[in-house]
C-alpha cells in the first residue's frame, strides 16, 4: 500500500515536469538523398521551456517504414547532450539525426552505401526529448508522415520514334527537346544527349552500345538542344537512321539513379530518320 501511495504520489510530478516542456516537428519536403536533410530546414524541431528549470537533455530520433519498422536510430550513447533553459531553442537535421552516429538496417544501408538516396515510399520520423543518463522520456513523441516519390526520368519529345525528317533541313539544325526530371530537385540536374547512327547491318540498341556518338553534349537544366549536324543527308538515296537518347546526371555529373534497374539513369531511346527530300511536281 505504501509502494503504491508513494508512485500515485510521484506520477503528478512526472507529468508536471512534462507539461514545462513543449515541443512540435516540422518537416518540410525530404529530399531522398538524406545528406541534403543537413544542409537546408528539412527537419525543425523546436522546444519551448516553461519553466526557469535548466536541465540537459538528448533527441531521440527513429525513422520508420510506414508500418512503423524501424530503418534507422540515433544511438544516443554517442549523441550530444544539449542544455535547456526557459525559453524557445530550435533544432535541425544535424542535431536531431546526424548521419555520423545514425545506424541503419541492413537492407537500407546497403541502398545508402551505393546510391546515397532512400528507395521510393512512405515513411515517418520520431523525436522525442529523453533523460541524458537513462534515456527515459521527458516529452512525447512527434512524429510526421513523409512520402519520397520514384524520379521520372526524362522523356523524349522530339523527334518522336520513327519520325522520318527531311534531309535538308537536318543539315541546317535538328531540335531535341525532352521532359525534364520529376519530381524537381533541389539540385538541377545535368543533361547528356547523344545521337548515334544506326549501320545498315545494325539493330538501333547495337548502335547505341557499340558506336561513338555522333553528338554527346552535356547540359545543365536545359531540356532542348539545336544541333547543326554539318552533315551531308542529301546524297544518299536510302535514309539513314539514327538513335538518341538523354543520360539524367547529378551535380556531380554521375547517374541520378543508381539502381540495377537503370544504373545508367538513360531514358528509353528513340529512332528517326534523315531521308532525300521529296520530289515536288512542276506548279505545286
Amino acid at each position: 500500500m505504501k509502494k503504491y501511495f508513494s508512485l500515485l504520489f510521484l506520477l503528478p510530478c512526472l507529468q508536471n515536469v512534462n507539461a514545462q516542456i513543449t515541443t512540435s516537428l516540422v518537416l518540410n519536403q525530404p529530399s531522398a538523398t538524406i545528406t541534403e536533410w543537413m544542409n537546408n530546414a528539412t527537419v525543425t524541431y523546436v522546444v519551448n521551456v516553461l519553466d526557469t528549470v535548466t536541465r540537459p537533455v538528448l533527441i531521440k530520433a527513429e525513422l520508420k517504414s510506414a508500418d512503423g519498422a524501424v530503418i534507422a536510430t540515433k544511438d544516443l550513447s554517442k549523441a550530444q547532450a544539449f542544455n535547456l533553459a526557459r525559453g524557445v531553442r530550435v533544432f535541425f537535421a544535424k542535431d536531431v539525426l546526424p548521419l555520423e552516429i545514425t545506424q541503419f538496417s541492413g537492407s537500407y544501408k546497403a541502398i545508402l552505401m551505393k546510391t546515397g538516396k532512400l528507395p521510393a515510399g512512405t515513411y515517418q520520423l520520431s523525436v522525442q526529448l529523453v533523460n541524458f543518463q537513462n534515456f527515459a522520456p521527458i516529452t512525447a513523441e512527434q512524429t510526421k508522415i513523409f512520402n519520397l516519390v520514384a524520379p521520372q526520368l526524362p522523356y523524349l519529345i522530339v523527334p518522336v520514334q520513327g519520325a522520318t525528317l527531311q534531309a535538308r533541313k537536318a543539315e541546317t539544325a535538328i531540335i531535341f527537346r525532352w521532359t525534364p526530371l520529376l519530381p524537381k530537385t533541389a539540385e538541377m540536374p545535368f543533361y547528356r544527349l547523344q545521337v548515334f547512327e544506326v549501320l545498315s547491318y545494325q539493330q538501333p540498341l547495337q548502335a547505341l552500345r557499340g558506336n561513338q556518338p555522333l553528338l554527346d553534349i552535356t547540359l545543365k537544366g536545359q531540356t532542348q538542344y539545336n544541333w547543326r549536324p554539318q552533315m551531308s543527308f542529301t546524297v544518299d538515296s536510302i535514309p539513314k537512321r539514327f538513335i538518341w537518347t538523354i543520360q539524367t546526371l547529378n551535380g556531380n555529373q554521375q547517374p541520378f539513379i543508381q539502381t540495377a534497374s537503370n544504373g545508367e539513369s538513360r531514358s528509353e531511346p528513340f529512332l528517326f530518320f534523315i531521308g532525300k527530300d521529296p520530289i515536288v511536281a512542276p506548279g505545286r
